[in-house]
């Protein structure tokens, strides 16, 4: 199971976002570290919800899907991801 993120450039790096999990945002200089951050949040994030017994959130974006118009996308949108866990 895996969720999209959104990666955006910014002026002073990268910033990127699950838009399925609320509040559950990374930034960082490079695209690398950016990708590294993605996984281990979203690891810990749902590892926490599996501790608590909450369910994990229906993932809904797509980005192949809500994205086939070229001019909807935002201008600062660098990359989309899909970060997969276990």
């Amino acid at each position: 199971m895996g969720y999209w993120a959104v990666v955006e450039k910014r002026e002073k790096g990268f910033y990127a976002h699950f838009p399925d999990i609320l509040d559950l945002e990374v930034r960082s200089k490079t695209i690398e570290e950016i990708k590294v951050l993605l996984k281990e949040s979203l690891s810990e994030y749902l590892q926490s919800l599996n501790k608590t017994d909450r369910p994990r959130p229906t993932a809904h974006f797509n980005p192949t899907v809500q994205t086939t118009n070229p001019r909807k996308i935002p201008p600062n949108v660098f990359e989309f991801l899909y970060i997969e866990i276990e």
